[in-house]
Protein backbone atom coordinates (compact mmCIF):
# COMPACT_ATOMS: atom_id res chain seq x y z
CA UNK A 1 0.00 0.00 0.00
CA UNK A 2 2.78 2.66 0.87
CA UNK A 3 4.74 1.84 -2.43
CA UNK A 4 1.70 2.01 -4.31
CA UNK A 5 0.50 5.56 -3.22
CA UNK A 6 4.18 6.32 -3.53
CA UNK A 7 4.23 5.45 -7.14
CA UNK A 8 0.69 7.70 -7.53
CA UNK A 9 2.14 10.36 -5.92
CA UNK A 10 5.25 10.17 -8.25
CA UNK A 11 3.44 9.58 -11.29
CA UNK A 12 1.60 12.82 -10.49
CA UNK A 13 4.48 14.65 -9.18
CA UNK A 14 6.25 13.34 -12.89
CA UNK A 15 3.28 14.88 -14.64
CA UNK A 16 2.74 18.43 -12.95
CA UNK A 17 -0.49 17.08 -11.70
CA UNK A 18 -1.41 19.78 -9.03
CA UNK A 19 -2.09 19.20 -5.43
CA UNK A 20 -2.35 15.31 -5.36
CA UNK A 21 1.56 14.83 -4.70
CA UNK A 22 1.24 16.83 -1.35
CA UNK A 23 -1.82 15.27 -0.20
CA UNK A 24 -0.15 11.89 -0.89
CA UNK A 25 2.40 12.87 0.82
CA UNK A 26 0.43 14.05 3.62
CA UNK A 27 -1.21 10.60 3.78
CA UNK A 28 1.82 8.64 3.75
CA UNK A 29 3.19 10.34 6.68
CA UNK A 30 -0.22 10.77 8.85
CA UNK A 31 -1.48 6.81 8.03
CA UNK A 32 2.51 4.98 7.97
CA UNK A 33 4.38 7.79 10.35
CA UNK A 34 6.68 7.53 7.11
CA UNK A 35 8.59 10.67 4.93
CA UNK A 36 8.91 9.44 1.50
CA UNK A 37 8.58 12.53 -0.87
CA UNK A 38 7.62 11.81 -3.94
CA UNK A 39 10.22 13.85 -5.54
CA UNK A 40 12.63 10.05 -4.22
CA UNK A 41 12.82 7.48 -6.56
CA UNK A 42 12.38 3.79 -5.78
CA UNK A 43 13.27 0.64 -8.02
CA UNK A 44 10.72 -2.43 -8.52
CA UNK A 45 10.69 -4.88 -6.04
CA UNK A 46 11.89 -3.00 -3.49
CA UNK A 47 10.01 -3.71 0.38
CA UNK A 48 10.03 -1.47 3.51
CA UNK A 49 9.32 -3.54 5.75
CA UNK A 50 7.38 -3.35 8.40
CA UNK A 51 4.92 -0.71 6.51
CA UNK A 52 7.81 1.68 5.96
CA UNK A 53 7.35 2.29 10.00
CA UNK A 54 9.05 5.50 11.08
CA UNK A 55 11.21 5.69 8.17
CA UNK A 56 12.51 9.22 6.73
CA UNK A 57 13.72 9.30 3.28
CA UNK A 58 15.49 12.76 1.47
CA UNK A 59 14.09 13.88 -1.77
CA UNK A 60 17.45 13.71 -3.63
CA UNK A 61 17.27 9.86 -2.64
CA UNK A 62 17.05 7.25 -5.59
CA UNK A 63 16.94 4.00 -4.55
CA UNK A 64 17.06 0.98 -6.40
CA UNK A 65 15.27 -2.68 -7.68
CA UNK A 66 15.12 -5.30 -4.96
CA UNK A 67 16.41 -3.79 -1.92
CA UNK A 68 15.28 -3.83 1.79
CA UNK A 69 14.41 -1.66 4.19
CA UNK A 70 13.51 -1.79 7.82
CA UNK A 71 11.90 0.43 10.06
CA UNK A 72 13.47 3.41 11.97
CA UNK A 73 15.75 4.16 9.15
CA UNK A 74 16.20 7.58 7.87
CA UNK A 75 18.48 8.18 4.62
CA UNK A 76 19.22 11.69 4.12
CA UNK A 77 21.45 15.02 4.69
CA UNK A 78 21.61 18.19 4.58
CA UNK A 79 23.59 20.97 2.93
CA UNK A 80 25.63 23.75 3.81
CA UNK A 81 23.06 26.69 3.79
CA UNK A 82 20.53 27.95 1.53
CA UNK A 83 23.39 28.07 -1.26
CA UNK A 84 25.51 25.02 -0.23
CA UNK A 85 26.01 22.17 -2.52
CA UNK A 86 23.27 19.48 -3.16
CA UNK A 87 23.26 16.53 -1.65
CA UNK A 88 22.46 12.88 -3.27
CA UNK A 89 22.38 9.47 -2.26
CA UNK A 90 22.08 6.63 -4.35
CA UNK A 91 21.00 3.00 -3.43
CA UNK A 92 22.09 0.36 -5.74
CA UNK A 93 20.21 -2.60 -6.14
CA UNK A 94 19.74 -5.53 -3.32
CA UNK A 95 20.66 -3.69 -0.79
CA UNK A 96 19.57 -4.70 2.70
CA UNK A 97 18.90 -1.27 5.49
CA UNK A 98 18.83 -2.80 8.69
CA UNK A 99 16.11 -1.56 11.25
CA UNK A 100 17.60 2.12 13.01
CA UNK A 101 20.19 2.05 10.45
CA UNK A 102 21.09 6.02 9.18
CA UNK A 103 22.66 6.40 5.96
CA UNK A 104 23.81 10.43 6.36
CA UNK A 105 25.51 12.99 3.17
CA UNK A 106 26.06 16.49 3.77
CA UNK A 107 27.56 17.27 0.46
CA UNK A 108 27.93 15.69 -3.04
CA UNK A 109 26.98 12.21 -3.73
CA UNK A 110 27.24 9.18 -1.24
CA UNK A 111 26.56 5.59 -2.64
CA UNK A 112 25.65 2.42 -1.04
CA UNK A 113 27.12 -0.30 -3.58
CA UNK A 114 24.86 -3.23 -5.04
CA UNK A 115 24.35 -6.44 -2.89
CA UNK A 116 26.02 -4.60 0.59
CA UNK A 117 24.03 -4.39 3.85
CA UNK A 118 23.96 -1.84 6.37
CA UNK A 119 23.63 -2.95 9.58
CA UNK A 120 20.82 -2.15 12.47
CA UNK A 121 21.58 0.58 13.85
CA UNK A 122 25.08 1.62 11.97
CA UNK A 123 25.22 4.92 10.95
CA UNK A 124 26.81 5.43 7.55
CA UNK A 125 28.75 8.76 6.02
CA UNK A 126 30.69 7.52 3.12
CA UNK A 127 30.51 5.32 0.85
CA UNK A 128 30.05 1.68 0.65
CA UNK A 129 31.93 -0.49 -2.24
CA UNK A 130 29.94 -3.14 -3.19
CA UNK A 131 28.79 -6.56 -1.54
CA UNK A 132 29.99 -5.44 1.91
CA UNK A 133 28.81 -4.80 4.94
CA UNK A 134 28.87 -1.55 6.81
CA UNK A 135 28.47 -2.00 10.60
CA UNK A 136 29.47 0.21 13.66
CA UNK A 137 29.14 4.47 14.02
CA UNK A 138 30.59 5.60 11.68
CA UNK A 139 29.87 2.55 9.53
CA UNK A 140 32.95 0.42 8.49
CA UNK A 141 32.93 -1.58 5.42
CA UNK A 142 33.79 -5.35 5.41
CA UNK A 143 33.86 -7.66 2.46
CA UNK A 144 31.03 -10.12 2.75
CA UNK A 145 32.39 -13.84 2.69
CA UNK A 146 28.97 -14.88 0.51
CA UNK A 147 30.24 -12.56 -2.88
CA UNK A 148 28.72 -13.43 -6.24
CA UNK A 149 31.12 -15.16 -8.53
CA UNK A 150 32.75 -12.39 -10.93
CA UNK A 151 30.70 -12.28 -14.12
Amino acid sequence: MLLRLHSFGRWCYLHHVPFVPRLVRAILYFVFNCILPVEASVGEGTVFHHHGWCVLIHESVEIGKGCNIYNQVVIGGGHDGPDGPPIRIVIEDNVNISAGAKVLCKSGTLTIGKGSTVAANAVVLSDVPPYSLAVGMPAQSKPKKNRPAAA
